[in-house]
């Protein structure tokens, strides 16, 4: 049987200054283990300046495709990011993608500005994810693997299984992650075996923490979460999202989930040991 281990990442470091404060606290004082750095984001500079007093925290890029500002550009972009701005999610990136509206060659030029700009700012990238998990889309995946092997990134999040089941959007999703995670692993890069917490994406509090906790699977398991501090400041700048950035930082903070987490037997590692 495989040994129980559980890496803990926060999404959407350097979108905001509160996300920012969140997840360092959350490392610092909590069970953060790795975070994914939003180098689109308006406070990508906060999030580099503060990840100099955290050299124990494993962070990738969060590759970004969806209604944010690109790094390159707008001129070269002029099918991805028509008026300087990145599609919505179904009906932009998703229906134009299907109808092949978009060029192949923009997509791999904007992500690769954006690990570059994170290898500039002196990160070492652990690994690539993506806003609202694109990359796992079978047109997207391979331009996301290419842009891995340029920078030498070791690991995508591509899980074999995403639990629970249930609904379109998930269903689809848990499909994709389990291609994914074939392709991934076959050219040598590296992935958890489960990915945890995006039904409750948004909404991690310390009960369905305690929860998962008592529930982790064999194998390696990737929770994903959202820290963030003033969280009523974050949700001005993000209002339609109805995320509880506080309660979040609560509980991967709380005593009680460190306690039952060092009680459980589950190795804690970052995406630098997967």
């Amino acid at each position: 049987m495989k040994p129980r281990r559980l890496i803990v990442n926060a999404d959407d470091l350097g979108l905001d200054p509160g996300i920012n404060a969140g997840v360092l606290r959350s490392h610092a004082e909590g069970i953060v283990t790795s975070a994914s750095l939003s180098v689109v984001g308006a406070a990508f500079d906060d999030a580099v300046a503060r990840l100099a007093d955290a050299p124990r925290l494993s962070v990738g890029v969060h590759l970004t495709l969806v209604a944010e500002t690109p790094v390159s550009p707008p001129h070269t972009l002029p099918t991805l990011a028509p008026g300087g701005r990145l599609p919505g999610y179904f009906t932009g990136l998703f229906r134009r993608l299907w109808m092949r509206r978009i060029r192949e060659e923009e997509i791999e030029r904007e992500l690769a500005a954006q690990v570059a700009r994170a290898v500039d700012a002196g990160v070492r990238v652990s690994h690539l994810d993506s806003h609202q998990h694109v990359h796992l889309h079978p047109s997207l995946l391979p331009i996301v693997l290419r842009v891995a092997r340029r920078f030498d990134v070791p690991a995508v999040r591509a899980a074999r299984r995403v639990r629970p089941l249930g609904g379109v959007r998930p269903t689809l999703l848990a499909g994709f992650s389990r291609l994914a995670a074939r392709q991934v692993r076959r050219i040598g890069l590296r992935t958890a075996d489960v990915c945890l917490g995006i039904e409750h994406t948004g909404r991690m509090d310390e009960e369905r923490l305690l929860r998962v906790i008592a529930d982790l699977p064999q194998g390696t398991a990737e929770l994903v979460c959202h820290p963030g501090e003033s969280g009523e400041a974050i949700a001005r700048r993000y209002p339609d999202w109805g995320f509880h950035w506080d309660a979040e930082t609560a509980a991967l903070t709380s005593p009680r989930v460190r306690d039952a987490l060092d009680g459980s037997g589950v190795e804690v590692i970052s995406y630098r040991e997967l």
